[in-house]
């Protein structure tokens, strides 16, 4: 079976349903269940131009399988070159219990009651056109776009009852943008739905008028400003955080000669203001914040490998509100535990629990000073009141220290327990012994010793016998007794199969 170009997803905010594309067909699903909501499963996108797109209800639409918002009143949102479509979901799922749809049957008590229409969803082009192709679009809710941008979508002012206070009935915005401008409608949009259920046609509605928000259309730059001020540059897709902020992957191309790309934030006031820009020199897009506040972004590398991107900028992303139906719920929850507990505490960082940064190379992990005190020695005489200098600061740098192999350590520390894995073994070893972690330090160090081979053999006394002449053999010293015991045990096997590694410096000393 012929596999979609691309496919995008969409949780609902207030329903336990998650909606997705599949070829030219949007889909649903809830528990273990799939639906078709709309379009058909069996045609696909013309991978060489913009396929036709059909309103309609039901198996009668047909969509292209671009990017999905939901509005979190009951609709999505997608668009297919300069058009926005609307796919208005039935109100049976609309229930704040997330249950199912109804299935086809007469009431009951009502005997020979005619049969209630089954849920359909209703697909319908908005009454705009965008002015030039839509390359991302993102849901803003109306808190967070109280402040009036600098102009309308060809620089005109907007009446400032547009604005998204309260008392004005909006629901929130729908923010899209072109290569070089973004722009926003107000929401909620009258429904183009005729008598009978049928989609209305898209001229028949009144037009809507959007506003600009930040750049301007047809002038490709990386310039930061506010509004018609600021340039942009050809992003791909686009992302909000919970305070309304728009993230871009921007610089996607500046001319033929040289990429820059970047990372971008447009506030709700719109001002555009540059945030990274050492990308490596790919083209990114498709920018999502993940729960623990990391900025992730793809990209199709020239060699045609693709390639993810993290970027740690501590965002607070927007979450998911549903409330799930009894029916969604287990039968029997597992027993909450202190370990769990303090584990998904750590995962969910930051969420503004965190009173100190510990800066390690270039990431940043948000953590609790009470947790690393209790927990390790090494943090409990460093924030210790009067003890160091830094004791009472926001963030502390942790020089000469692995990134993955702290991560590896915090977790230990907040639940107790973490895997180790064989390759990182050796860093974790290093660090627990620096940071006073004498259990974890061994724990590793036995990680080490059960995944020796005849080729790491050689590499792997060495790293021991450097631990034990700098830091004494007190914490390294049993690790390179058992080494040795296994080399002397193993000698022939690593002479034919240790290699270069038997000629590296300090081997014949150390023999």
């Amino acid at each position: 079976m012929r596999k979609s170009r691309r496919s995008f997803v969409a949780q609902l905010r207030w329903s336990s349903a998650l909606y997705f594309f599949y070829g030219a067909a949007l889909l649903r699903l809830v528990g273990d269940q799939v639906t078709l909501v709309a379009g058909d499963v069996a045609r696909y996108p013309d991978p060489d131009g913009l396929p036709e797109d059909i309103d309609g209800a039901g198996l009668a639409a047909r969509l292209d399988n671009a990017q999905l918002v939901s509005d979190g009143a009951g609709n999505l949102y997608n668009y297919n070159g300069d058009r926005i479509r609307r796919i208005q979901l039935p109100a049976v799922w609309r229930a704040a219990t997330g249950g199912g749809a109804a299935q086809p049957g007469a009431e009951p008590g009502a005997a020979g009651a005619a049969q209630p229409a089954p849920a359909v969803a209703v697909v319908s082009t908005l009454p705009y056109v965008a002015p030039d192709v839509i390359s991302g679009m993102v849901f803003l809710p109306p808190a967070t776009q109280r402040v009036q941008p600098s102009g309308g979508e060809g620089g005109q002012q907007q009446a400032s009852s547009s604005a998204g206070g309260s008392g004005s009935g909006e629901t929130g915005w729908l923010a899209f943008g072109t290569e070089t401008a973004l722009y926003r409608l107000p929401l909620p949009i009258p429904e183009p739905v005729a008598a009978g259920g049928a989609a209305a046609p898209a001229a028949g509605g009144a037009g809507l008028q959007a506003q600009l928000l930040a750049g301007c259309e047809g002038y490709r730059d990386v310039t930061d400003g506010r509004g018609e001020q600021a340039r942009l540059c050809q992003f791909m897709g686009m992302t909000s955080d919970a305070a309304g902020n728009i993230y871009l992957a921007d610089g996607y191309k500046v001319d033929e000669e040289e990429d820059a790309p970047c990372v971008r934030r447009v506030s709700p006031a719109g001002v555009v203001t540059t945030l990274v820009t050492d990308l490596p020199r790919d083209n990114w897009w498709s920018p999502v914040i993940l729960p623990n506040g990391y900025l992730a972004m793809g990209a199709r590398r020239r060699s045609g490998k693709g390639q993810l991107l993290l970027i740690d900028l501590g965002l607070t992303p927007v979450l998911s509100q549903w409330r799930p139906a009894a029916d969604d719920a287990p039968a029997s929850a597992a027993p909450r535990s202190l370990p769990a507990d303090l584990g998904a505490l750590l995962d969910a960082q930051p969420d503004g629990t965190a009173d100190l940064t510990i800066r390690v190379g270039e990431r940043r992990f948000h953590v609790h000073r009470a947790i690393l005190s209790a927990r390790c020695d090494y943090f409990k005489r460093r924030l210790a009141g009067g003890a160091f200098e830094d004791a009472r600061a926001a963030e502390l740098d942790l020089p000469d220290t692995d990134p993955d192999a702290f991560a590896l350590l915090l977790r230990r520390l907040y639940t107790g327990g973490a895997d180790v894995p064989s390759e990182q073994a050796r860093g974790v070893a290093e660090l627990a012994d620096r940071l006073l972690l004498p259990e974890l330090c061994a724990a590793a160090q036995g990680v080490v010793a059960a995944s020796v081979t005849a080729g790491t053999v050689v590499d792997c006394l060495l790293w021991a016998w450097g631990c034990c002449e700098s830091r004494g053999p007190g914490g390294f010293g049993q690790l390179l007794g058992r080494l040795k015991e296994w080399y002397v045990s193993h000698h022939e096997q690593v002479r034919r199969e240790a290699g270069p590694s038997r000629q590296r410096r300090g081997w014949r000393r150390l023999r």
